[in-house]
């Protein structure tokens, strides 16, 4: 490890002391030899890049004009150590602070400075792709969008401004699941968003951070904050349309992703016209169906473990499924680990619905599902089959294969997961619950 001068190395160094000076030259030497590798191993992402960075200002160090000054020697290897310790802490997982976070700050300022300043502004060059972003994700409602997206940033900056280091602003939570940067709480001047390692590290790439803040950003809305309805993974934002897709975080999210050119293959316009209502293919659609159903059951799962059952009870439909569950107040505990044990239940099939792949093909016989090498759930209909099917039972032969890769334990099968979801969703917030049923009624 490269040391951090001390006031007699300081001052040695300061002095001019050869064997001190030489000492340290040799060991930044070493110390950069030693991470110009680790850090290249990362992953592709804002955090090499960033450390990269850190350790060209070393390397440019060593030929600086320090070497002549001897008077700034002391600093110049002061600056060196802090370089080689914040590259080694990244490393090492120490998590920096939210507090004036660069990473955070960089994709905040993302969204102001490359979609917000350049909506309105028509002799930006890049004008042009920021609008279709918003009229592909949003139609009709593109203007409604955009104003909601510039309330967006605003209220980011203000989260920005309020983090201290505790609980309020943007609040570091290492408990947030893999692969989940943020997640939301409350909204208007009190809410918070909690943010995980990846994002404070700068293992996301700075499009993917800001993407994420911006889902996240739009739920802390005081006026008209959305909600998960599906999220941006197999385009399932493209299907919907009008009030709904305002409402969803998500196709705010796939907006900046398209507006910014990162994380495609994005749909064709005629594609994204073949999703919309009716027209759309019907596999395709309640595939849709399906991954907005399970997305709603995950998000009220958590709101379920929340909930101090001492003092509360489930919510009738979703008692009337979960039969084997006591629910009487004194069983309250167990109620409680039971709830958890569903959220991570939902989380699992949710993630597990992310790497499915449905195919109508007209020579296959009935129905069949192969899981592929790179870990996708390919599920297979007949077209005559797909067509004459109820909605509820091809629901349920794609869910059977879904419970089936998450290995879920609870609920006790498919049945009486469908069940599930279905009283959940009876129970859904009153913002939602009518735009959901009118959504969902679409495909039937």
């Amino acid at each position: 490890m490269f040391p951090f001068p001390d006031e007699a190395t300081r001052k040695a160094l300061d002095l001019g002391r050869r064997e001190v000076f030489q000492t340290y030259r040799v060991l930044m030497a070493c110390e950069l030899q030693r991470l110009r590798p680790v850090v290249g191993a990362l992953p592709a992402g804002l955090r090499r890049d960033q450390l990269t960075a850190r350790l060209d200002k070393v390397a440019a160090l060593a030929v600086g004009t320090w070497l002549q000054q001897i008077s700034e020697r002391g600093a110049t290897m002061h600056q060196a150590a802090t370089l080689f310790k914040e590259v080694q802490d990244s490393l090492d997982g120490v998590v920096p602070s939210a507090v004036g976070n660069p990473y955070l700050v960089a994709a905040v300022d993302e969204l102001k400075t490359r979609i917000v300043d350049v909506m309105n502004d028509d002799r930006n060059p890049t004008h042009a792709a920021v609008n279709t972003a918003f009229a592909r994700l949003f139609g009709s409602t593109s203007s409604v969008a955009k104003a909601r997206f510039a309330q967006t940033v605003t209220a980011l900056q203000a989260v920005l401004k309020r983090t201290d280091g505790r609980r309020s602003g943007f609040v570091c939570n290492l408990s947030l699941p893999d692969g989940m940067g943020a997640l939301a709480s409350g909204q208007g001047d009190t809410a918070i968003i909690n943010v995980g390692r990846s994002a404070l590290d700068g293992t996301m790439h700075l499009w993917e951070l800001a993407a994420t803040l911006a889902h996240e950003g739009t739920h802390i809305l005081a006026d008209n904050p959305t909600v998960d309805i599906v999220y941006r993974h197999r385009n399932a934002a493209y299907h919907l349309q009008g009030q709904i897709a305002l409402q969803n975080a998500a196709n705010f999210e796939q907006t900046v992703c398209e507006a910014l050119g990162q994380g495609g293959p994005f749909p064709t316009d005629e594609q994204v016209a073949a999703m919309r209502g009716r027209t759309a293919p019907r596999m395709d659609s309640l595939h849709t169906v399906l991954a907005s159903r399970i997305t709603r059951a995950w998000v009220r799962t958590y709101d379920f473990t929340r909930l101090d059952f001492t003092r509360a009870d489930l919510p009738k439909p979703v008692a009337l499924v979960l039969t084997d569950l006591p629910q009487d107040r004194a069983y309250a505990p167990l109620i409680g680990a039971y709830m958890e044990a569903l959220h991570a239940a939902m989380f699992a099939l949710m993630r597990a619905e992310g790497r499915l792949v449905v195919r109508v093909e007209p020579k296959m016989l009935n129905h069949s599902t192969v899981i592929n090498s790179d870990g996708t759930i390919r599920f297979t209909i007949n077209s005559d089959l797909a067509a004459r099917t109820p909605v509820a039972q091809l629901l349920h032969w794609m869910l059977d294969e879904l419970v089936a890769e998450a290995k879920c334990q609870i609920p006790k099968d498919t049945a009486q997961l469908l069940a599930l979801i279905l009283g959940i969703e009876k129970f859904d917030r009153d913002n939602v619950h009518d735009v959901l049923n009118d959504f969902y009624d679409s495909f039937h």
